[in-house]
């Protein structure tokens, strides 16, 4: 199965000392092993089948994310440079996967899916 990685929308969030992330993780067999990839946080697991490897996974990304929070700001956002993120300041909530891309276009949804209406609530 090939991805567009264009139409993947990757985020890391830090609000306090909370830390969010949204990443694309890749499992396969490579050898005798399976392996479980973040290409975009360079973080990595393995095993002798898949749920290993995605356990292993998951233990990794969880102390990177320990030791990224020890990090003063400065050094967080240098290293999310490094890896290829860039600083964007957030105004919305993001509950869905659905967002406006740079031109404007409303993205996130299965094509032919989308349907339109106007809402009016008071509170």
């Amino acid at each position: 199965m090939a991805l567009n990685f264009k139409d993947i929308k990757e985020t890391v969030r830090i609000k306090g000392n909370n830390l969010s992330i949204r990443i694309l993780a890749a499992t396969g067999k490579e050898g005798e092993y399976f392996v479980t990839v973040s290409p975009s946080l360079l973080v990595s697991g393995y095993g002798v089948n898949e749920e290993e490897a995605k356990q292993s996974f998951e233990e990794n990304l969880r102390l990177f994310c320990e030791d990224f929070m020890k990090l003063i700001q400065s050094q967080r956002e240098l290293e999310l440079i490094k890896l290829g993120f860039s600083k964007v300041k957030f105004h919305n909530k993001d509950f869905s996967k659905a967002y406006i891309d740079d031109s404007g276009v409303l993205q996130g949804f299965e094509p032919g899916s989308l349907r339109t209406s106007i809402l009016e609530e008071t509170f």
